[in-house]
């Protein structure tokens, strides 16, 4: 009895020592999802991937905690990439369980300071690394100043007759014989048989784009065909090289030239008046003083009108205004970034008193200016011209209206535009207002239906218009099956 006894003893103490045992392995192994799933801030440090050492009073005034750490990584990687998400999240952590407790995070081995403060609500004020409470800006300035290249010029043996008349016009468009214009779509005016489409901000040609339809040279023996491995023979090594859409550039005296193999992008110089570069300073040192974004973005484009994009959301609470040829954009209402961020190819003034030149010398950072010193903002735009363009002719599913093998239509606030997939047909666009839908006919013919006035079909490639139904009503077309359009319960043979 006693011997039976003691083995359901034995089985009971089995059990409850799988159960505590299971528990502690499912505690260790249990995700943390907030921070009342750590124990101490070592645990949550420790946690982060970085190496606890002390936790102690702290020696400076204003704060309560000193806490020693060695981060896992550096602030910036030799790349010059930043580890700033690295950074908050363990900062984040920390403040969670030190709610209200100002402290500092301290690491001796690489001399970083990390001050952080909380308001009366416990929540984080503000966070300073050595003082600097744009450090993660400053640090990443000072890498592109300290491996800023000079951009390299090349010289150009021009061929093409219109592009030496729009550079000995000053790239004045009203004084330049372009042709006969087809089209126009995404501000482009599409000169279809002469082999060019033209893009002008105010009185100048902003950019010309040579297409496969344009017949001859353009410079130095090449042509809109010449594969990109060849220009690169013939000009040598390019400024410019974006891998991910086979994009390479050049700078010239006159222009910058960029080759994708079946196009060339040609943009004027960079642009650079003194007057205007002063006064530009003056507005920036107005920003930093009286904080009024608006006045400032009133009077910026007073001065600078020719921007090539401004775009604004939620009544102006955010606004992005781009310069490229100036060589600066400015961003208001975003996430951060708020200002005006310079890029590699700005010149002259940044406020009253420091130039680009005094910056790059002296690491000067202004407030409300951000840098992209390893960046030329023409580049940039060309890389994005040259994605949305693909992506416009070829998008995703679902991401266009209609698509046949020749075009996929786009919708852009009823402006309907008919883009060539393969880039050998013209590009167009029709305004259609009260639209219902639009089914695709034939490869180049598309049907769509116009409330209380009809049925239409439009021919892309000739872009022709023809009203097949008029009348009132929905016009909200079904199908189309042996030349016949089935809309709103009835149908119509064409």
């Amino acid at each position: 009895m006693n011997k039976k006894r003691n083995l359901i003893i034995l089985a009971i103490i089995l059990v409850l020592a799988i159960i505590v045992i299971s528990r502690i392995v499912i505690n260790i192994n249990k995700p943390k999802t907030s921070i009342d799933d750590f124990s101490s801030v070592k645990e949550i440090i420790e946690y982060d991937g970085h190496k606890y050492i002390s936790m102690q009073n702290s020696t400076e005034e204003g704060f309560e905690k000193d806490i020693y750490i060695t981060f896992s990584k550096p602030t910036l990687n030799d790349d010059g990439t930043n580890n700033k998400n690295l950074y908050e999240i363990v900062i984040s952590h920390v403040a969670g369980m030190l709610k209200g407790k100002n402290f500092r995070l301290i690491d001796t081995d690489k001399n970083i300071v990390v001050k952080i403060k909380f308001n009366d609500n416990d929540e984080v004020s503000t966070y300073t690394i050595n003082d600097d409470s744009k450090y993660w800006e400053h640090i990443q300035t000072n890498y592109q100043i300290d491996n800023v290249k000079d951009e390299q010029i090349s010289n150009f043996t021009i061929t093409s007759q219109i592009l030496a008349n729009i550079i000995n016009n000053n790239w004045i468009y009203n004084n330049i014989n372009l042709g006969s214009k087809e089209s126009k779509v995404d501000n482009y005016e599409i000169y279809f048989d002469e082999g060019y489409k033209v893009r002008k901000i105010g009185s100048e040609i902003y950019n010309i784009i040579f297409t496969q339809n344009y017949n001859g040279q353009i410079l130095n023996g090449i042509t809109t065909t010449t594969s990109v491995e060849n220009v690169e023979n013939i000009l040598g090594s390019p400024t410019f090289n974006d891998d991910i859409n086979n994009i390479i550039g050049y700078k010239g005296d006159y222009f910058y030239i960029f080759f994708t193999g079946d196009e060339i992008s040609i943009y004027p110089k960079d642009k650079y008046d003194e007057q205007k570069s002063k006064k530009f300073g003056e507005l920036v040192t107005e920003l930093n003083k009286t904080g009024d974004m608006n006045t400032f973005l009133n009077k910026l484009t007073d001065l600078y009108p020719d921007y090539a994009s401004y775009n604004s959301y939620n009544k102006n609470s955010y606004v992005n205004i781009v310069y490229p040829l100036q060589g600066f954009e400015v961003t208001m209402g975003a996430a951060s970034n708020n200002g005006i961020t310079i890029y590699s190819n700005f010149q002259g003034y940044i406020t009253d008193s420091i130039t680009i030149d005094d910056l790059k010398q002296n690491k000067q950072m202004p407030a409300n200016v951000y840098t992209k010193l390893d960046t030329n903002l023409i580049f940039n735009e060309e890389m994005n011209r040259e994605m949305l363009d693909e992506f416009n002719r070829n998008p995703y599913d679902k991401a266009y209206l209609a698509q046949t093998d020749y075009y996929t239509v786009i919708n852009e606030n009823n402006i309907f535009k008919f883009y060539s997939r393969d880039k050998k047909k013209i590009d167009s666009s029709v305004t259609i207002n009260n639209f219902t839908n639009m089914i695709s006919y034939s490869q180049n013919k598309f049907v769509y239906g116009v409330k209380d006035e009809g049925i239409y079909l439009y021919n892309a490639e000739n872009m022709t218009i023809n009203q097949i139904v008029q009348g009132k009503g929905n016009y909200e077309i079904e199908k189309i099956e042996n030349n016949k359009i089935f809309y709103d319960g009835t149908s119509v043979s064409f």
